[in-house]
């Protein structure tokens, strides 16, 4: 008996020493996300030199930068604490240079909660692109530094990566997406090639990061292909905007930690209150139909999440839009093959095109949902897509009016404005469409079945 309750005693010992340090090292890894930034030897997403003491004037003059301000509503950018998150301002041989960080794009807000580790909801990476290098063509009237090379060098830099950012042929369409084509630019760019007309956009909605451990396992990105557990993709974006190959070599060590911090992110719990009568029941429904693609999910006695692979399905399965696999041809599996960064760099093709089904922890902040964010509930997702919103407001869409706690995800009886807007998600975009993931098994699915599998997927 007493060696029974010794037996006991270690076990929640070290259930409680395992809890206390999952969620110091989620703590742990927030605070460091948060200043995280690849800016290196004068290379990375960054704009203009000295360019960053206007949003200090910008501070100044306004006081209060708010989710109001064109910042927020026109950029999709983050705002806490009066301040942009994710750009740094970052001293450069005399110069100080913005500089944009991890946490620009992977964080956001869902249900006013502000989530490190959250894909941004409302980011404009196009009309960042393009307003910014109106700013940096009229900033290049400048005399002060102008004719030091240093300056010269990155106001060139700084250019260019704007230009691209903004390429109507290529860049996102709508708040909220990042066309995966910009990143794909790189490796024709890289082999001296000119890029195929009609390239795909592949517009896809920015990631979370909880769990990203064993996904960068099976295979990184919507479409399972880059081999995550090799560092290149993880500073693809970085290239595109101008970084070295050398640079990237030199911090090699810091992209592993940074990978790391990534992993140790844990999901954010559900605020409201759970139906746990219903959640049971949705517990049931979802075994018996969705643990297939989605798998299992366990939990220790402290309700911290065991992660395990998500799984590729193929595309004929879930039927989904295509667009982000148009680009996966031939030419490109040859240009990623022999780009300069190699061996750090690759790709792990799946035997037919697919999607990963993505693991659900934390999954009622992630809408919109599909690798499109196309359907804005999780009621939508689970009904007929004809039965699916066709146009959607993105506006404030982290914001607690706008979250729905019935459907699970994204309120969308926000009044539409007449005018165009990139705010507006409108399905009929190519590479936007709102088809696929529905199943046989869904029609038959009553309202209240439908609410009892939501209820069940706030418990993750």
């Amino acid at each position: 008996m007493k060696k029974l309750s010794l037996t006991l005693f270690i076990f929640i010992l070290f259930q409680n020493l395992y809890a206390q340090t999952a969620q110091q090292s989620h703590q742990q890894a927030i605070h460091e996300i948060k200043n995280l930034h690849f800016f290196y030897d004068g290379k990375g997403m960054s704009i203009s030199p000295d360019l960053i003491k206007f949003y200090d004037l910008y501070k100044m003059i306004f006081k209060t930068i708010d989710n109001k301000s064109a910042l927020n509503q026109r950029w999709g950018l983050n705002l806490v604490d009066n301040k942009i998150v994710g750009l740094f301002e970052v001293p450069y041989k005399k110069m100080n240079i913005g500089v944009l960080g991890c946490v620009a794009c992977h964080s956001g807000k869902a249900a006013g909660e502000f989530i490190v580790g959250l894909g941004n909801k409302t980011i404009d990476v196009g009309q960042i692109g393009k307003d910014v290098y109106r700013v940096q063509k009229m900033w290049s009237l400048y005399p002060g530094d102008l004719k030091s090379p240093e300056f010269r060098s990155l106001h060139q830099q700084s250019l260019k990566f704007t230009k691209k950012l903004s390429n109507p042929e290529i860049t996102n369409l709508t708040q909220g997406l990042v066309p995966t084509s910009l990143i794909r630019t790189w490796f024709f760019e890289q082999a001296n090639e000119k890029v195929p007309e009609n390239f795909p956009r592949g517009q896809v909605k920015v990631p979370h990061l909880w769990g990203y451990g064993l996904k960068r396992q099976s295979g990184s990105f919507w479409d399972g292909e880059g081999k995550g557990v090799l560092p290149g993709w993880a500073v693809a974006v970085e290239l595109f905007a101008g970084q070295t190959t050398e640079n990237v070599r030199a911090y090699e060590e810091k992209i592993h930690h940074a990978e790391d911090l990534f992993s140790y992110l844990l999901p954010p719990k559900y605020p409201f209150n759970v139906n746990q009568e219903k959640a049971l029941k949705g517990k049931q429904l979802f075994t018996q139909n969705c643990q297939g693609c989605h798998g299992q999910y366990h939990q220790n006695n402290d309700g911290i999440s065991i992660f395990d692979f998500p799984k590729a399905i193929p595309l004929r399965v879930v039927k989904t839009d295509n667009d982000r696999l148009k680009a996966l041809t031939p030419k490109l599996y040859e240009l990623i093959s022999t780009n300069p960064l190699n061996d750090l760099i690759q790709f792990k093709k799946q035997p037919e095109p697919s999607y990963v089904a993505p693991r659900l922890e934390g999954i009622w902040a992630r809408f919109p949902y599909l690798h499109n964010a196309s359907v804005p509930t999780v009621y939508e997702l689970i009904s007929s897509p004809d039965q699916r919103t066709k146009r959607f407001s993105l506006k404030n869409a982290g914001e607690k009016e706008r979250f729905d706690e019935i459907h699970l995800g994204l309120r969308v009886n926000e009044p539409l404005p007449k005018k165009s807007s990139r705010q507006i998600y409108n399905t009929s975009i190519p590479g936007q469409s709102n088809s696929g993931h529905f199943f046989p098994f869904m029609e038959k699915l009553s309202h209240e079945n439908k609410i009892e599998i939501i209820e069940y997927l706030k418990t993750l």
